[in-house]
């Protein structure tokens, strides 16, 4: 009797100490969405206003490049060279930040995963009404954090390739000697002036990503709210 006793006692317990590693998670996880919103938002102002910028000095380039002022292009392609390794450091921020999300998607997989065995195996020894929705549960959350995952694969392999193909451009540009006499010519012009729009379309398209993010965090934010209230049910 003794013996049944302690064993009921230590499942008890360590029953109560999932729930507890549960809520812990979930709320660390609403934590950490609430800081990424804050931060895209940030970030998305400061995008929105630099691309702007950007796009003026492309304007600025070709009409120093018509009137063959070499002196305002030498300054233009100045601004534009530091505008260009500025985005690429801050894209291979972004990559680092990608990873980090793909790392911590991964790893709350992993506790989705192992929280769905723990249901399951409380389902087969009592199949209880309680039993029954806390697996419901726990398959869906794993189902949102596979989603999760593979959304965070996607972005990261969709920076990696705007970032290199920025590298490519600043290259481009930078071996583009505004200080030969003989610069002049519509094809040049046509030819640079359509690297610096390509380099602003992978500007625009790290907003859209970072929009796209947002979205996606205010979307676990409200999944947030309902795993909460699904522990304190529990």
């Amino acid at each position: 009797m003794k013996t049944l006793q302690i064993t009921l006692f230590s499942v008890f317990a360590f029953t109560v100490s999932l729930a507890n590693a549960q809520v812990a998670r979930n709320t660390k996880e609403a934590i950490d969405n609430k800081i990424a919103i804050k931060t895209g938002k940030n970030q998305l102002v400061k995008d929105q206003i630099q691309l702007k910028a950007f796009k003026e000095k492309i304007i600025a380039f070709e009409d120093a490049f018509i009137d063959h002022d070499r002196k305002r292009l030498k300054t233009i392609k100045k601004d534009i060279l530091s505008d260009m390794k500025r985005e690429i450091a801050e894209s291979k921020r972004k990559i680092k930040q990608d990873e980090r999300e793909l790392r911590q998607s991964k790893a709350e997989l992993r506790s989705s995963r192992k929280e769905l065995r723990n249901s399951q195996r409380d389902k087969y020894y009592n199949n209880s009404i309680r039993n029954r929705r806390e697996v419901r549960d726990d398959r869906r959350d794993k189902r949102d954090d596979v989603r999760d995952k593979n959304d965070d694969i996607r972005d990261l392999k969709a920076q990696i390739a705007r970032t290199e193909r920025q590298e490519e451009i600043l290259k481009k540009i930078k071996a583009f000697n505004v200080s030969n006499k003989k610069v002049s010519g519509k094809r040049k012009l046509i030819t640079n002036t359509k690297l610096l729009q390509e380099f602003s379309k992978t500007m625009e398209a790290d907003i859209r990503a970072t929009k796209i993010e947002l979205k996606e965090d205010r979307k676990e934010v409200i999944e947030d709210i309902r795993e909460r209230r699904e522990d304190k049910r529990s």
